[in-house]
């Protein structure tokens, strides 16, 4: 651009700016507003005269911008008020109440022909055996699994579970393995049988959110405090320990809670912070109903009520209770699907 087309430019815009409109709003705003454009002056060097230019033309802008948000129609005020009850009642409608606990995903093992069996070296009908396959595309190894085992009497709920693990060797793409467990119970009177019927199902061993999650254990209202591990009394056997384990339960809800319907996860870290999808921790399941001989508790717990309660645990012969870290978390029931 050549000085003589930057004045021509010049005297072009200030003629437009002299014939404008005149400004739709009060009248010390436009004055105050057109004398600060007013002020703006061309200068001497042809850089200095394009910044006047654009001075110009941003200051006619500012004249345009105010007059849009002055000119802009309001709402009376009583529509304010009711588009906000409005947005309150229909963000209350999305609230979506918080909920503390764990999803759990199914892992891609289909479990089939679950029955009472022998396994050898056991008692007669005393262990749990299962068909297991793997059904996705990869192999699945035993620390990316925790598996669930449950029994329930014909047609009723869940009345006694525990963790189990995968088999060792793992599990190749469409391999098919016969899997069993020996478990502790639930037994008939003087017998080491297993007399209800049992269930498995294999989870992936870590924590999903929510949406993801095909079941959710939801941790309950009761604060666990005061933990505590002792040597089980009798405790050692020729594979197998045991140990006793204590916890004071704290109903932090307004309501009773009935402790039937509450189960209790118990692990054993290597760390302070490991949780029981850790590959690592010892974890264990339990009503929360006493099941020692000589031990009782309240079957309900009324708000801000405690109450001590002991599990007893038992593990293989080589685990180290006393050198880990005990966990004692309360879940509602159930955390099992339901039929």
């Amino acid at each position: 651009m050549t000085m003589r087309e930057d004045d021509d430019q010049d005297v072009k815009l200030r003629e437009w700016y002299r014939n404008r409109e005149s400004v739709p709003f009060r009248n010390e705003l436009k004055e105050r507003v057109l004398r600060q454009a007013s002020g703006v002056r061309p200068a001497r060097t042809t850089r200095r005269r394009l910044l006047s230019t654009a001075g110009l033309w941003a200051a006619s802008a500012a004249v345009a911008l105010l007059c849009l948000v002055a000119g802009w129609p309001r709402p009376p005020m009583d529509t304010v008020q009711n588009a906000h009850v409005t947005s309150r009642g229909v963000n209350q409608g999305l609230v979506r109440e918080v909920v503390h606990g764990f999803g759990l995903a199914y892992a891609p093992v289909e479990v089939t022909h679950v029955h009472i069996g022998t396994l050898p070296g056991e008692p007669e009908n005393s262990c749990v055996i299962a068909t297991l396959r793997n059904t996705s595309q990869r192999t699945l190894y035993e620390p990316e699994l925790m598996g669930v085992l449950w029994f329930t009497e014909a047609g009723g709920r869940e009345n006694w579970l525990t963790f189990v693990n995968a088999p060792a060797q793992g599990l190749k793409p469409g391999q098919t393995v016969t899997w069993g467990f020996h478990p502790s119970g639930p037994h008939a009177a003087g017998s080491q049988a297993l007399i209800e019927i049992p269930h498995v199902r294999f989870f992936y061993s870590r924590s999903v959110s929510p949406e993801a999650a095909n079941l959710v254990w939801k941790e309950a209202p009761v604060a666990v405090e005061d933990i505590q591990v002792l040597p089980a009394p009798g405790g050692q056997g020729p594979s197998w320990q045991s140990a006793d384990v204590y916890a004071t339960l704290v109903n932090q809800a307004s309501y009773p809670i009935h402790l039937a319907d509450e189960r209790a996860v118990i692990w054993f870290s290597e760390s302070a912070s490991g949780t029981f999808f850790d590959p690592t921790s010892v974890r264990f399941l339990f009503h929360v109903t006493p099941e020692l001989p000589g031990v009782s508790w309240p079957t309900v717990l009324q708000p801000k009520e405690r109450v001590r309660v002991e599990f007893r645990v038992l593990s293989e012969k080589g685990t180290d209770f006393f050198s880990r870290t005990c966990h004692v978390t309360l879940l509602d029931a159930p955390l099992v699907p339901e039929a």
